[in-house]
């Protein structure tokens, strides 16, 4: 274009100087100068016209192509922007997905990490809750076909106990959602209903709001996740169930392999136990019976001994006796066949503790009112109680069942523990005698506390042991034979000393007797 409006424009110049030395020719000289003027004026005009006719008018197509260019140009920026505006939105999509899918995948990692069910569950909790934004969550796992509560956020912990759902209830979608084996959506028709307990917590629940999706694991459902959106409004749609679906197949094998791991630990837990159990059994068996051969042993030894004692001492006490009768009553002799008569008194008695002892006799059992047997033993112990000062207490539990016991062996027990709380009362300030019954679940107690010096703590081990005494003129068999009896009626004696129950006391013995062996009551 530029080319053509060139070689048009030298054309002109050209036709311009011929046509001017030609007119120079013809006309004459005063003529030439006006004419010239003026023919150059036109010639000018004329050249312009020209040169505006040939370059405006590519000009204008020219401009005219510009304004199309330009307006396709804005026309492909807008499309430019509305594709980057998309894409910018498709990016922050996948953006957020991945970085939900890293959240995920880092919750899966923690859930597979540990066999702690209850974090397991708090981490599904956490996850569906932050980043699948329901409202609220309960996650129901199955046991002994019942959907148990087991889990949720936004409802009160105390509101799991009421929304346990039996299986049976087949009308309802949380239980439909176990037989298929499939996510469902709440849509509030009648075969789509809601359990009746779940009244009072989905009360104003309305249909597209609330779904449920099964936690699978090796193709057995095993439990279920509820979720809802009661407080946004926001309806569930199938994309939120897809989501959750991503989720919950990974929480549910995490959640049974969980499960096995617990049900693996207790059972190793219980083995350990029963194991510990029977070892401590066997234990306490190999020394019983270590004790029943020595005690058996020395049982025996000690009825040799007695025996052997005891008709030489009688012979002596018989001989001190016939000499005391022809001595005068002011024979200073006298006193010394008196010592040697009390002396082979006490030896005859400590002879019949010791057959006692070695006598292993069966027990007699027979109902028997515990309340009144105490009362005969304290009401035939009066003068003693008396004697030393002592003011007794009694709690006795009016509603007491009867007791499966020998009572002359109970008796003697009951009479050995008071005697010897009497005996060390005796030089001491503050003198009380407490006597109680007690009933728990499984015993029957009878408590017999003193407030007199209290057993030494080196001594709490030895004080059943057959021979050891702290009386001067004891003979270490009493307890002994006491806690042999307690042992044949299937019961123990537990001792303490010191402060019980924040009031201070000598010694405190209880009987425990167990109610397995008391079948009957008393009127």
């Amino acid at each position: 274009m530029v080319k053509k409006t060139y070689w048009l424009t030298i054309h002109l110049i050209l036709l311009s100087i011929i046509l001017s030395f030609i007119l120079k020719g013809l006309f004459s000289p005063s003529f030439i100068p006006r004419f010239s003027v003026t023919a150059s004026i036109l010639g000018s005009i004329i050249l312009a016209s020209v040169i505006l006719i040939f370059v405006f008018k590519p000009l204008k197509k020219h401009i005219n192509s510009l304004t199309v260019f330009q307006e396709k140009y804005k026309e492909a920026k807008n499309l430019l922007e509305k594709s980057n505006k998309e894409l910018d939105e498709k990016n922050g999509m996948l953006r957020k997905k991945t970085e939900t899918l890293i959240i995920l995948n880092r919750i899966n990692k923690a859930m597979i990490s540990t066999f702690d069910l209850g974090k397991i569950l708090d981490l599904i909790i956490e996850a569906v809750e932050k980043e699948l934004n329901f409202d609220r969550i309960i996650i129901f796992l199955l046991e002994d076909g019942t959907l148990i509560a087991k889990k949720c956020t936004g409802i009160a912990e105390s509101e799991l106990e009421k929304i346990s759902i039996s299986t049976t209830d087949k009308n309802n979608f949380i239980v439909q959602t176990i037989i298929e084996a499939r996510p469902r959506i709440y849509i509030g028709t009648y075969n789509n209903s809601l359990p009746g307990n779940f009244n009072e917590l989905y009360r104003d629940i309305k249909p597209e709001l609330m779904a449920s999706v099964p936690l699978i694991s090796k193709e057995k459902t095993i439990g279920l996740l509820l979720v809802d959106n009661i407080i946004t409004q926001r309806k569930i749609e199938e994309r939120d169930i897809r989501a959750v679906s991503v989720f919950t197949n990974q929480a549910g094998l995490a959640i049974d392999n969980a499960r096995l791991f617990e049900l693996d630990k207790n059972f190793t837990d219980e083995l350990k136990k029963q194991i510990e159990i029977a070892k401590k059994k066997l234990e306490q068996a190999q020394a019983q019976l270590i004790k029943s051969e020595k005690l058996t042993a020395l049982g025996k030894m000690a009825a040799i001994v007695a025996h052997e004692v005891r008709n030489p001492m009688s012979s002596i006490r018989a001989g001190a006796q016939r000499i005391s009768k022809k001595l005068s009553d002011d024979d200073p002799n006298k006193k010394y066949t008196r010592y040697i008569m009390e002396e082979s008194d006490r030896l005859e008695r400590v002879v019949k503790t010791i057959l006692i002892f070695s006598k292993e006799s069966e027990p007699r059992f027979e109902p028997n009112d515990m309340n009144k047997l105490i009362k005969d033993v304290l009401f035939f112990l009066q003068p003693e109680i008396k004697k030393v000062n002592v003011r007794l207490i009694k709690n006795l539990e009016p509603t007491l069942p009867a007791v499966n016991i020998d009572p002359a062996l109970m008796r003697q027990v009951l009479l050995n523990i008071i005697q010897n709380a009497l005996y060390f009362m005796s030089d001491t300030e503050i003198k009380e005698l407490n006597v109680a019954t007690l009933l728990d679940s499984s015993n029957i107690i009878v408590e017999v506390s003193d407030t007199g010096p209290g057993i030494p703590r080196e001594n709490m081990q030895k004080i059943f042991d057959p021979f050891f005494t702290t009386k001067p003129s004891g003979t270490g068999l009493g307890l002994a034979i006491c806690n042999r009896i307690i042992e044949s009626h299937m019961g123990r004696i537990d001792v303490q000393s010191g402060l019980t129950h924040g009031v201070t006391h000598g010694a405190v013995f209880k009987i425990i007797l167990p109610t397995e062996l008391n079948p009957t009551s008393v009127g």
